[in-house]
């Protein structure tokens, strides 16, 4: 079975289109979202175009703050703060529903896919963190391979008995190539696609 995992959208609806054009010529079996789909500059297109697909997926943290204000760590308040109100504004209550109640985990297939960490949105895992603590960090997942987002650099990490693999971000890539990236997951091998998309497009 042939796995996409798309992750971190964030509203971006030129860079979700992009990959859904490569996507197209991957045929994939299954898209899996990983979180972080709304909070950009086109947030109810990407969530109603995500519907569509049927895509199953996990909730981000940038998801999970649309619940309102009580649901943004104090810290982040300041950056977050009205951009997550506006958020809210254009996507609606019922949006707003349906992407605070996604699950924190999807399992299928020998893959578990998470947004940061099981059970938890927001802790920060590196692309460069020692192997011990990604055993510690996603073994507990019980699967052969285990996926995430968050960080907005892909990776793939091979450890005895478990792969662990962050799919990048469609938008907003930290690892110095800005095109949308996703990962492909077939069997036991691992493709990280990036997919070049006008990152200047503003919201429609």
């Amino acid at each position: 079975m042939r796995i996409a995992i798309v992750t971190d959208v964030h509203g971006n609806l030129s860079a979700l289109e992009a990959v859904l054009a490569d996507l197209r010529e991957v045929q994939p079996d299954l898209v899996v979202q990983g979180g972080d789909l709304a909070l950009g500059p086109c947030p109810a297109e990407v969530v109603d175009l995500v519907r569509e697909l049927g895509w199953p997926g996990v909730l981000g943290n940038a998801d999970a703050v649309l619940a309102g204000e009580d649901a943004i760590p104090e810290r982040m308040r300041r950056l977050v703060s009205e951009p997550a109100a506006r958020a809210r504004e254009l996507l609606g209550s019922e949006r707003v529903a349906w992407v605070t109640g996604q699950p924190l985990v999807w399992r299928g297939d020998g893959i578990a896919v998470v947004h940061a960490t099981p059970g938890d949105c927001w802790t920060i895992v590196p692309h460069d963190a020692p192997d011990d603590r990604l055993r510690e960090t996603y073994g507990p997942l019980g699967v052969p391979i285990a996926v995430y987002g968050h960080i907005h650099r892909g990776y793939v990490r091979r450890l005895d008995g478990l792969t662990v693999v962050n799919a990048g971000s469609v938008s907003q890539s930290l690892d110095g190539d800005p095109r949308a990236s996703y990962a492909i997951i077939e069997d036991s091998r691992v493709e990280l696609r990036r997919v070049a998309y006008d990152t200047e497009p503003g919201p429609r």
